[in-house]
């Protein structure tokens, strides 16, 4: 059965309350698709996958999933096909041929099937070896059809800022469609060979779609020097929060860059990792977890900002206290369902969404409930209408709030210390000026190695 684009559309609005979602790249086409993800965030990448793809997709899930009682039924719901891992139940491997036929079934019914090639998820810094199931089940469908299918992958690559909390941000990037057809003589040949140069094609396309380094030392590394590089150019303001989608080519244009550094020159990388760790745990301690230090506040700015937020924030305030109130059970419910349940770091944020669907009709239920005792149809109609209203209304205020508490903090913590001030600056100053030198040094590397190979041909 197809997932129902109801249910669809529920999980994915789901996602995007829970999350920031952002997305850059085309819609997933319509026909037989077979959309491949990075998998760091366990049921939430689905159901992120659900936001942004523009039409029902089918996950593979592994199957212990299928059993537990809030998750279970969810899946279910939107068409989920469960996958048998070694690790789970070794006895249950053999239903994978059972998956894999409703999988092949599904494409070749015209459906979008969404799977998971790292065959887990995880919090790596960089994508885990790839699976071949993903490849298996595409050149299958394929094989059966005749070829004549014409199935498109959709590789989708996944990036999270603060995934296990609540209004965390997401931004997937939805890579550019391709066809299998040139595997076809391949596969008449050699399957084997046929399914391994496929496995090897998906895991090209998500890692030209995703940020990955060797160590988490890396990506903190590089999310700094990104950031103070970025304003030290004037491509951001200073307090600014850069959508990911912004962030992530200049994040993967500088992992190449230290990773050139650390090949050519490792004691300079070192000596830059240094100065650049300093200068984040600097920053830190004075609370600007996003944007960077001002080297300057300018009395106008700061005025204008101040009188921003003091008007808004009171106007959204008496809504967003009833919004409080009345949704104070979605804030505790999944607290209660961690401390029961304490699931793994990859899978807080599917338990906290997971628990959502349950609390969150129960406290409608409640609240139109009381409605109608108070007024009747009258005062259930209002309840149905307002308290979501209001609910949104607690949300807007409270990422206002917390953007505005951060930069309040962050101004009295540096006013009178103009030292600190001074002494980033400086230190901005330095380390973007070696990464100028640093790009230099590449491009002219780079130069002279063509310029060795055309003189080689």
């Amino acid at each position: 059965m197809d997932a129902s684009p109801l249910i669809t559309r529920a999980v994915g609005w789901a996602a995007g309350v829970f999350q920031t979602v952002e997305r850059t790249g085309g819609r997933v086409p319509d026909g037989p698709v077979l959309v491949v993800a990075n998998h760091p965030n366990s049921l939430l990448d689905p159901l992120v996958v659900f936001r942004v793809a523009g039409r029902p997709t089918r996950p593979l899930a592994k199957a212990p999933l299928f059993e537990q009682g809030m998750v279970g039924p969810m899946l279910r719901g939107l068409g989920g096909l469960p996958v048998y891992r070694a690790q789970d139940d070794p006895a249950l491997m053999h239903r994978n041929e059972e998956t894999f036929r409703g999988a092949i079934d599904a494409l070749l019914a015209g459906d979008a099937v969404q799977i998971y090639p790292e065959g887990k998820s995880h919090s790596d810094p960089s994508l885990a070896p790839m699976r071949t199931g993903a490849a298996r089940i595409a050149i299958g469908a394929e094989a059966e059809s005749g070829w004549t299918l014409g199935l498109k992958i959709v590789p989708v690559g996944l990036t999270y800022r603060d995934k296990d909390r609540f209004r965390g941000r997401v931004l997937a990037v939805i890579g550019e469609p391709f066809d299998i057809s040139d595997l076809r003589t391949l596969h008449a040949t050699d399957d084997v060979a046929a399914v391994r140069a496929l496995t090897d094609r998906i895991a090209r396309s998500l890692a030209n779609l995703t940020l990955n380094v060797a160590e988490h030392r890396d990506a903190d590394l590089i999310d700094t020097a990104e950031r103070l590089y970025a304003r030290e150019k004037g491509v951001s303001g200073w307090r600014e929060r850069d959508p990911l989608a912004d962030r992530l080519p200049r994040m993967r244009a500088f992992a190449r860059g230290l990773t050139w550094l650390r090949e050519h020159d490792a004691p300079r990388y070192e000596r830059l990792a240094r100065s650049v760790a300093r200068y984040r745990r600097r920053t830190q301690l004075l609370g600007a977890a996003d944007g960077d230090v001002p080297p300057r506040y300018t009395f106008g700015g700061t005025l204008r900002y101040l009188i921003t937020h003091a008007l808004l924030l009171p106007l959204l305030a008496l809504p967003a206290l009833a919004g409080a109130v009345f949704w104070y059970p979605m804030y505790v419910a999944p607290r209660l369902t961690l401390r029961i349940i304490r699931p793994e770091y990859e899978a807080v944020a599917t338990y906290k969404l997971a628990t959502a669907f349950i609390a969150v009709p129960l406290t409608m239920l409640v609240v139109i409930t009381a409605g109608a005792a108070i007024d009747g149809a009258r005062g259930a109609l209002l309840a149905a209408v307002l308290v979501p209203a209001c609910g949104f209304a607690a949300l807007a205020w409270r990422d206002r709030w917390n953007r505005f508490s951060e930069d309040v903090l962050l101004f009295v913590r540096v006013l009178g210390r103009r030292d600190h001030q001074d002494r980033l600056a400086r230190d901005r100053s330095v380390i973007a000026a070696e990464i100028d030198e640093l790009i230099e040094m590449q491009v002219a590397s780079t130069d002279r190695a063509v310029g060795r190979g055309a003189q080689i041909h």
